[in-house]
């Protein structure tokens, strides 16, 4: 049977000559090698790597494709077993996508009248939300129950949004905040330590750039720009806000220059 360099078999199958050494490495192809040590494709290694590459795109582990292209261990009633699995896996990998694209598209609509002045207001009712606590000024949170479930939130960053908390005492608290609709879609995990925030009445306030008088110095004092125009709608603050970091707005200065809100919930009359 003929057979072939690494780079012309590779060139044959449009592919690269690292991936046939990968293949090679979990042993998939099995080639043979000349005294100088050059590899050498058979022609019939073609095949199994087209199906390979078949397999490999409706999700099999490159494991399960070396039991069922080599090793024959694999019966018809495994093979269903595993595409059914890998079906569900390939659905809900499309609706994280799906999920991330309108975060996207939100973002750029979000963020689009703010490229004409530096900042933007609007109140609304928020939905519920959850905000996982995380760290404080200096040191992670010493919670056991938060690093059950931390590495499933920042899975989802930026569905999940990095936020800041300030109670109204002014102790600060960085976390993870997120719709408690959308942790429900995620399939995100729940815990005691999760802290659900209730439907209210939100002022927001959007900015792009520096951090406006950042809040450790201010803690809602009337001088931070948010409590001014809050202020003089004759609202007040009402229990704990929040603060959002969506996206750098100068990435060289990326930790203080950027695209966020804060929001603050309003007392209802």
């Amino acid at each position: 049977m003929k057979q072939y360099r690494i780079g012309d078999f590779a060139k044959y199958l449009g592919v690269t000559p690292d991936l046939l050494k990968h293949y090679e490495e979990v042993g998939i192809l099995q080639p043979q090698r000349s005294e100088s040590g050059y590899r050498y494709f058979p022609f019939n290694a073609a095949s199994i790597m087209i199906e390979s590459v078949r397999l490999r795109n409706y999700g099999l582990t490159l494991r399960e494709i070396r039991e069922i292209l080599v090793n024959h261990s694999v019966d018809n009633a495994d093979m269903e077993r595993l595409f059914e699995q890998n079906r569900e896996r390939l659905r809900q990998e499309i609706q994280l996508d799906e999920a991330l694209l309108r975060e996207h598209e939100e973002f750029l609509r979000w963020k689009a009248p703010l490229e004409e002045r530096n900042w933007d207001w609007e109140i609304r009712r928020s939905e519920a939300m959850l905000f996982l606590p995380h760290t404080n000024r200096d040191d992670f949170l010493q919670d056991p129950r938060i690093y059950e479930i931390v590495s499933d939130w920042m899975s989802f960053v930026p569905l999940v949004k990095s936020a800041m908390r300030v109670d109204p005492e002014g102790v600060l608290t960085w976390g993870f905040i997120t719709p408690a609709r959308e942790a429900e879609h995620l399939g995100l995990p729940l815990n005691g330590a999760v802290e659900h925030i209730p439907a209210k009445k939100i002022f927001y306030y959007k900015y792009k750039g520096e951090v406006p008088r950042f809040i450790e110095e201010d803690r809602g004092l009337p001088g931070h720009p948010a409590f001014q125009i809050l202020h003089s709608l004759g609202l007040k603050n009402e229990g704990s806000y929040y603060r959002a970091a969506l996206m750098p707005a100068d990435w060289q200065q990326q930790l203080r220059y950027h695209y966020g809100y804060y929001a603050i919930p309003i007392a209802e009359t």
